[in-house]
């Protein structure tokens, strides 16, 4: 993956090379260079080359460029490049003829650059461009996830370069003292070489070290093994990723097979800035204020019960009271993802101007779902109307802005502490899961309309085949009165006689409609479990 002739010299570098024929084919690719130093040289030109001349062959033999177009070696070729004034004062009209007509670039450049130090601009223009190609693909639809966004981007970058490269790849966040993996076989190897994650930024064997790019402070180690020399040997590249000057993380590629090559350093450099630019998505957020407060919720979500004094560290560290107490809601979105820093930031501003953001704080968790935290005994807030006139306002104001997104709302409303972040946020997440499968035409769900199923655990697939088979029956008027019936009939405990004066019917009636819908059902109500199921589904049904 190269750079089309058109974009290399529209670099600041290329601004005094000259197109001076063939300028029909500066859209082709460059992917390597060559040089022209003889007659016969474009025999070996593999195609999309940019061969480079002193121009010393063409003065001496001219004919050779007409030999190469009339053989068809030269037309395979990204262009010729030749320094002006250094054997050809002026290039024939014969050669930019053929230039012309086959749409090969033909370009002059200045006497004085050398040539090492145009090649290296060239290479750096290639890298550049692979760099804006490389992309990591993001989760476009929401799915539920104890991963925080910052946790889902590294875990891809990392799993990606274990794909391109085929070599195992990990991060060690320091601030967090996280370590992400490409895969469970880093650990797994890194085990087998009886080496510790810290090894990888420190190591404590026997090693050497060699500085691949000073730059970016890419260096390779390499472990030494005096008592087997010609033995297998460990090696690994390492990149500290810093902000403000602080190292915040490091970027390890084990090389347990073999050396990477050159094109696996363009991979590592790409991983390296995309890791770097989640990092500075996270470090630019703080100056829009709530990052703090961001970053504790993630850690609140991931910590163990081990690390609770860790946990009211970090709340020390960004000056939070553990013990202030919120009203959670949290909401996701169903268009493509918040993927971009701009995007995230955007939603963050539109945030800032509702009702809302005088009321609490709002937390981006992943790509598709945030949270927002109430504070309690607000006077707004304080109840379910209030609640949903902000999320309504916070919600009308997103959609102005990106018609495509709609927001979905579940709310918990019982008061609690930052020290019972992960439960509530949890609370919350069941209620929009539930919410959408009972109340399907609603965006906002509040904890309360579950009513008993809030309580139990029924797996989303199964909740949603049970509604479904009561919504089928709906599609016939005569069976809506059958479950309205059902209903009554189990509210009043299976007694007919009381159905039927509820009902203002005989009691016959009763007992053919729940014999009919007995049969609908295939339903005989000697399980208690059964009978208990169907009473709370009746009551998420549309019946009149």
């Amino acid at each position: 993956m190269g750079i089309a002739v058109r974009e290399l010299l529209a670099l600041e570098y290329f601004k005094d090379f000259e197109v001076v024929a063939g300028r029909g084919g500066v859209h082709k690719e460059i992917q390597g260079i060559s040089c022209l130093e003889a007659p016969d040289a474009f025999n070996w030109v593999r195609g999309r080359e940019l061969v480079f001349s002193s121009g010393y062959v063409i003065m001496k033999e001219p004919g050779c460029i007409q030999k190469g177009f009339e053989q068809g070696y030269i037309q395979p070729s990204s262009g010729l490049l030749i320094k002006r004034g250094r054997y050809l004062d002026e290039i024939p009209t014969d050669i930019i003829r053929l230039f012309d007509e086959y749409d090969v670039p033909l370009i002059t450049m200045p006497f004085e650059v050398p040539w090492m130090e145009m090649i290296n601009q060239i290479n750096t223009a290639v890298m550049n461009r692979t760099v804006r190609r490389f992309r990591i693909q993001n989760t476009s639809m929401f799915q539920p996830s104890n991963q925080t966004y910052k946790m889902q981007k590294i875990k891809r970058i990392l799993q990606a370069v274990e794909v391109e490269m085929n070599f195992l790849a990990f991060v060690y966040d320091t601030a967090e003292e996280r370590s992400y993996y490409s895969s469970v076989n880093f650990r797994r190897i890194t085990e087998s070489f009886g080496l510790k994650e810290s090894d990888y930024i420190e190591p404590s064997y026997p090693y050497t070290q060699h500085n691949l790019c000073d730059y970016i402070n890419m260096v390779r180690f390499r472990l030494l093994n005096p008592d087997n020399a010609e033995g297998p040997r460990i090696s690994w590249i390492r990149i500290p990723i810093i902000m403000n000057g602080v190292e915040r993380a490091y970027f390890v590629v084990m090389e347990s097979r073999e050396f990477i090559d050159y094109y696996d350093e363009y991979s590592i450099r790409i991983a390296f800035l995309m890791l770097q630019a989640v990092y500075e998505q996270l470090e630019i957020a703080r100056s829009v204020g709530n990052v703090g407060f961001e970053n504790f919720i993630h850690f609140a979500m991931s910590y163990g019960q081990n690390d609770r004094k860790r946990l009211v560290y970090q709340a020390n560290v960004q000056g939070i009271s553990m013990s202030e107490v919120f009203t959670f809601v949290v909401f996701r979105q169903c268009s493509p993802a918040l993927s971009t820093y701009t995007e995230r930031k955007k939603l963050m501003e539109i945030f800032q101007t509702t009702e809302a953001a005088k009321r609490g704080k709002l937390v981006l968790l992943e790509e598709n779902e945030g949270a927002l935290l109430l504070q309690a005994g607000d006077a707004v807030a304080k109840d379910k109307e209030g609640i949903i006139r902000l999320l309504e306002e916070f919600r009308m104001r997103v959609t102005a802005e990106y018609p495509e997104m709609e927001l979905e709302f579940g709310i918990c409303r019982e008061e609690k502490t930052l020290a019972e972040v992960r439960p509530n946020i949890e609370k919350c997440r069941k209620v929009l899961k539930m919410g959408k499968l009972l109340y399907p035409k609603e965006y906002i769900w509040d904890y309360e309309m579950l009513g008993p199923l809030a309580w139990l655990q029924i797996p989303e697939e199964e909740l949603e085949e049970m509604l479904s088979r009561y919504k089928a029956l709906m599609h016939d008027e005569k069976n809506i009165e059958l479950l309205r019936t059902l209903k009554v009939y189990l509210e009043n405990n299976m007694n007919y006689s009381l159905t039927a004066e509820k009902m203002y019917v005989h009691i016959n009636t009763i007992r053919k409609r729940i014999d009919k819908v007995n049969s609908l059902l295939d339903m005989t109500w000697e399980r208690h479990i059964d009978r208990l199921k169907v009473e709370m589904l009746l009551q998420f049904l549309d019946l009149p």
